[in-house]
């Protein structure tokens, strides 16, 4: 659908409904939207349009990896799909994929009509949609084989760190996380308890416990945090000049 400047959430809002009225959602299926603020969308959703979603439907929300990263610090933790059971790994943006396809024709309808260039860029994303179903098949095959294959890797990894670590140490932790990710849905905030603990941080705030060192000098206070600023520069400029 077409948004005003600014993505007005009432504009949003209309799309979500919609959507889940095409797709026929059940409640007992859950729900996961990935938006770029989705930190601040969900904020007030249920003020907004509760009284229209499906009732028991659970909706949860994450920020998918390309925007993610230019949130602060607490959204990495909170909304990116790497720490959502279920998401598995997905960039969750896939218009901004599109639009390497739909610059090369845009050219074409920068001098045209509102309603000419609207048509022309429907008509290309239609068929890019009716290519992608037509592929699809083949896509998920491809993927599922390149799972199966990072599954065993993966898997050898996290056991080769849980014996570096102790089983004692690791329990710890599989508790602690499964504690957060059973919270997460209505307070997102218990996920920052994969926050690193560092020098005098409040306990608070985060981190894991059981074990990890709570001791250690903090590099981000005092003169130690502009003696890293400057090497961080430092560097940068470094890398800027052997380019």
């Amino acid at each position: 659908m077409d948004l005003f400047k600014g993505e007005q959430q009432k504009n949003v809002d209309y799309a979500f409904l919609k959507s889940i009225e095409n797709i026929e959602l059940q409640p007992d299926q859950g729900l996961l939207i990935i938006y770029d603020i989705a930190c601040q969308y969900w904020v007030h959703l249920q003020r907004r349009i509760g009284d229209k979603l499906p009732q028991g439907l659970i909706i949860d929300k994450a920020i998918g990896m390309f925007h993610v990263h230019g949130h602060k610090d607490d959204c990495f933790f909170r909304f990116a799909p790497s720490f959502i059971p279920g998401a598995a790994i997905t960039s969750g943006e896939i218009l901004e994929a599109l639009w390497s396809v739909l610059n090369k024709i845009s050219p074409s309808v920068c001098t045209a009509s509102l309603a000419h260039r609207a048509e022309v860029l429907d008509d290309h994303a239609c068929d890019s949609n009716h290519k992608k179903a037509l592929n699809m098949s083949f896509y998920l095959c491809s993927r599922k084989k390149t799972a199966k294959e990072k599954h065993v890797h993966y898997k050898q990894y996290f056991l080769n760190l849980c014996k570096t670590f102790g089983q004692q140490l690791v329990d710890t932790w599989r508790s602690a996380i499964e504690r957060a990710e059973r919270e997460r849905v209505d307070n997102v905030a218990a996920m920052d308890i994969y926050v690193p603990i560092t020098g005098t941080r409040p306990p608070h705030i985060g981190g894991f416990r059981g074990g990890a060192p709570e001791s250690q000098p903090n590099v981000f206070s005092g003169s130690n945090m502009e003696f890293s600023v400057k090497a961080w520069l430092e560097f940068a400029f470094f890398v800027e000049e052997i380019q």
